[in-house]
């Protein structure tokens, strides 16, 4: 696969006339074709395990508040594509089956549950977004304009599962808690690192 990713890296940079841009090796598009590589295999995996363990829809609202909230908070990597693989796959999987069998019996509690997960996405998008790596530095300006993105993503989140509950978000508690916990374990990994395992994708 790395060898792949890596010729076809070469062939892009050489077809698109980028080589000043991205290098002769074309790191630029084995970094970005690597990191599309993980994402989507990860995704695929997720959906068959979710889809086996009847979790499916939990899983799919857990992956759609963090992958968002993910593009405007940042993250950090793990110290590999595998390891970020396979740790992206198993907490997701485990999430959305721990919110498809605590939802029911959580029911009664989830307006607390909602209310106390986005004021910590809030405060966590607010004090720490975005995060990012070493070499790459943002201005001032576009930290700002990411913070805010960032906020307006939770915002349309608390949109959905806080109105009226005849709709149909707010009227399955799975749904709700699948949109929480996706923001919250979001949130969790722009913490500190002394506070928190590393995240893994930017």
């Amino acid at each position: 696969m790395d060898s792949i990713i890596k010729r076809l890296s070469r062939y892009l940079a050489r077809e698109g006339n980028f080589a000043q841009i991205a290098g002769n090796n074309g790191e630029v598009f084995t970094y970005a074709l690597t990191l599309l590589a993980v994402n989507m295999t990860a995704l695929g995996a997720i959906a068959l395990l979710a889809w086996l363990l009847d979790t499916l829809k939990a899983t799919i609202f857990i992956c759609l508040a963090f992958y968002s909230l993910r593009i405007f908070t940042g993250g950090r990597h793990q110290s590999g594509p595998v390891k970020c693989w396979l740790l992206t796959v198993f907490i997701l999987t485990t999430l959305g089956y721990l919110a498809t069998t605590l939802a029911p019996r959580a029911a009664h509690y989830m307006n607390l549950i909602t209310a106390l997960g986005l004021v910590f996405a809030l405060f966590a998008a607010i004090t720490r977004a975005p995060v990012t790596i070493a070499s790459k530095k943002f201005t001032t300006e576009k930290r700002r304009k990411l913070k805010m993105a960032a906020v307006a993503v939770i915002i349309f989140w608390a949109t959905l599962v806080l109105i009226p509950a005849s709709t149909i978000i707010t009227a399955d508690p799975v749904i709700v808690l699948a949109i929480i916990t996706g923001l919250v374990t979001q949130s969790i990994s722009i913490l500190p690192p002394g506070s928190r395992d590393r995240g893994c994708n930017e």
